[in-house]
Parts: structure tokens; sequence; C-alpha cells
């Protein structure tokens, strides 16, 4: 939970190689003369596949980003989370320094509460100039905004870490929250996302989707396991952005992690006294959308920050498709020509190595299993917005 003056702030508007096995020598292999050959196996094609046609002209407006800060504030994430706010000033000022036309918004993997009776997942946090908590700069941080090291440092400290009852992180399901808060199609909304921008979140957690990611074998506490609900899967995030902004939405998730497999990060995290979690689901969602994944190990994350503002540049270069083509094939077409384009399939994006300038028109090919069903996930219960002074109240009342 957040402090009185932290919480008062909080702003609710409305993600092994394959084994290869071989016999040692001929000699080893014996061969029944009579058996039939075994035959080799083939994939099974999908009942039906659909035909898919992307069509667009690249327009100027193309450099517009919309980032999506994710920070996991559960009892072991502050020192972590001190190294982010060190490191995004660096990688902002990047940002300002390049032709992106970038605006950013931040929340945390738990829910907030925003009444004595209601809580909310996706709420958006205040940028803070100071370390006395304040509305001034709002919730969306734009380009152009001075003093950003400073702002990022107060605001970690504002959100803060270490809040008891906040071990259920759901970065996913934040994530998702966060995306109804700023629906388009609905008046009010956040502000945190424009109609004709791209979209990167970048998620920091030491752990996974509810902790270990629904999988029971990475429990450690007794009660640890709790099933994911649709608002924690990574593909249910991926379509949800683009049934809520639209196909041809461009967006990847980043996230900074204990990588899976990485038992040194793993073994360094759990020292400090807190159980640590591979994050498995988030790597899932990042390699899914395309987005980079670096180590919460990294004594700082300079070459995280790096990696992500590649991955976004990539994304700005990109075309979001609907599915993984079949069978990885697809046409690519610009006109007018200019020259010859390498590009590459990364998850459900295809990415040009090099930017297609405004005035060219992209025509894509592909097909995609029609194995399409109805979506069950239901839009969540608008919250009602309250006031300044009864955020206050609501605080106190949550404390006893």
């Amino acid at each position: 939970m957040f402090r009185a003056s932290v919480l008062a702030m909080v702003l609710l508007l409305s993600a092994c190689g394959p084994v290869k096995f071989s016999a040692s020598s001929e000699e080893d292999v014996k061969v029944d003369p009579n058996s039939s050959p075994t035959p080799t196996p083939t994939t099974t094609p999908p009942t039906s596949l659909r035909d898919v046609h992307y069509n667009n002209t690249v327009t100027a407006t193309n450099n517009k980003l919309d980032i999506v800060l994710v920070v996991d504030d559960s009892n072991s994430m502050l020192p972590d989370n001190q190294k982010l706010a060190a490191n995004l000033a660096g990688f902002v000022t990047k940002l300002q320094n390049s032709n992106i036309d970038w605006q950013m918004c931040a929340t945390v993997t738990r829910e907030l509460p925003i009444t004595t009776t209601t809580s909310a997942w996706g709420a958006s946090i205040y940028w803070q100039q100071s370390s006395t908590p304040s509305s001034s700069l709002g919730i969306v941080l734009k380009k152009g905004t001075a003093n950003l090291s400073t702002i990022f440092t107060n605001t970690i400290n504002y959100i803060n870490a270490g809040w008891i009852g906040s071990d259920d992180e759901r970065a996913i399901k934040a994530a998702y929250r966060h995306v109804y808060n700023g629906d388009l199609r609905y008046n009010p909304n956040s502000g945190c996302y424009r109609p004709d921008s791209a979209i990167a979140y970048i998620i920091i957690s030491d752990e996974d989707e509810r902790s270990i990611g629904g999988d029971a074998s990475q429990q450690v506490y007794s009660g640890e396991l709790k099933s994911l609900e649709n608002e924690d899967k990574p593909d249910v995030f991926a379509n949800y952005v683009k049934d809520t902004f639209g196909a041809t939405r461009r967006f990847t998730v980043n996230s900074i992690i204990v990588k899976p497999g990485d038992t040194s990060c793993k073994a360094a995290q759990d020292s400090g006294g807190y159980k640590s979690h591979y994050g498995f689901k988030y790597a899932e969602l990042s390699n899914l959308t395309g987005g980079g994944i670096g180590s919460i190990c990294d004594s700082d994350y300079s070459a995280n920050m790096n990696l992500f503002f590649d991955r976004i540049q990539d994304s700005l270069s990109s075309v979001p498709l609907e599915c993984a083509p079949y069978n990885g094939n697809l046409t690519v077409t610009i006109t007018p020509t200019i020259g010859p384009v390498q590009s590459r399939i990364e998850g459900m994006n295809l990415v040009f190595d090099t930017p297609v300038p405004a005035g060219r028109t992209i025509d894509i090919q592909y097909q995609c299993a029609d194995d399409r069903s109805p979506s069950s996930v239901e839009k969540a219960t608008p919250l009602k917005e309250e006031g300044f002074f009864a955020r206050i109240f609501a605080f106190f009342r949550n404390l006893f």
C-alpha cells in the first residue's frame, strides 16, 4: 500500500534448445528386415487458412511513441527500481535527441486502493518533480520535459517498494488494465495512448506473473501457486492491445527480469532474503511482441536501455502481423521502390532493417490458421474517479 503522502497522488483513469539423439555408430542400430520403414513425421496443417492482406502508406507522423513503464513494487524490488530510475533518465535523454515524439506513463504490478471499498489495476502514477508528493506534472511525461534524472529518481522513491501484501505481482494484468484505462473509444480516458503512435511497454520484476507464472514446479512457499486468469496471459494481452487500438498498432513489450535459466542471477537475487523467480511469462510476452529482454542482475541497466531503444526503433520500422505467418511465408512489396530492403519476422511483427520512408506504400500478403474464436474477455466494470481528498481519506481508512 502507498504511504499517505504517496497514495494520495495515485491516479485512476477509468507481460533449452532441442536435443538431438543419434546412434553412436552404425553397428549400434539393429533393423528388422521385415519391418516397414518408419514414416517421416509431418506437421498436421490447420483445417483451413485465411488470407491476410495489409496495405498502408507510411506517413510522417509514424515517429510517435507511447511508453508505459510497469514497475514491480514488492518487497525485494527497491534496489532494482533505483537502478532503473538512474538509467531511465539517460535512456529517455537518448529518445529526446532522436526524432521520436515520445510520451511516458507508469503503473505498478499490484492493484491500488482507490476508495474505501474499491481497488484497481493499471492506475497511472503521478510523475514527481521533488521529494514532496505533488500532482503538478500529471501522469503523462512528455518529450521536452526538463530534469528527467530528478523526475525518475523522485518518482521511483514515490512509488517505493516493500508493501505488505504486495507479493502477487501481475505486470501483464496491470498492463492489460492500463490499456483498458486508455481505451480511446471511451471518454474520458487516461491520455496515455495517442491514436497514431507505436507503444513500448517496459516491465521490471524479479518474479513472474503471479510470482511463479502459474507453474507448480516453481513454487517455493506454501500457497505461492495461483492460477493465471485471462488477463495474466501473454497471448490474451497481445490480442487485447490489437482489439483495443486496432490490428495495425505497432507495439512491443520489453522486460527486465531474472532470465529463465540464469541460475547465477537467481542466486544473487535470492541472497537478499527474498526468493526470486524466473520471468517465463514476461519473456514469453517479449518474444511474442518482438521486444527486448534484459537481466535484472546487471550492475546497471544501461545495456538493457540501449537494447530497448533499438527495439523501439525497430517497432517504428515495423508492421504488426495478425499471426505468425503460416510456414513463415509472406510477400512484401514497397512502392515506389527503394531498392532491396531486408526484413525479418519477430513474434507477430515484420521488422525492416532499413526504415521505410514516408510516402512509400507497404503491401504484405500472408496466411493465418483460421482458428479464431470469439473473445471471452469481458471489459472491466468502469471505476468511478475519486477526488483528491477522498483518496487521502481512503488511504487512512485502509490502514486499519
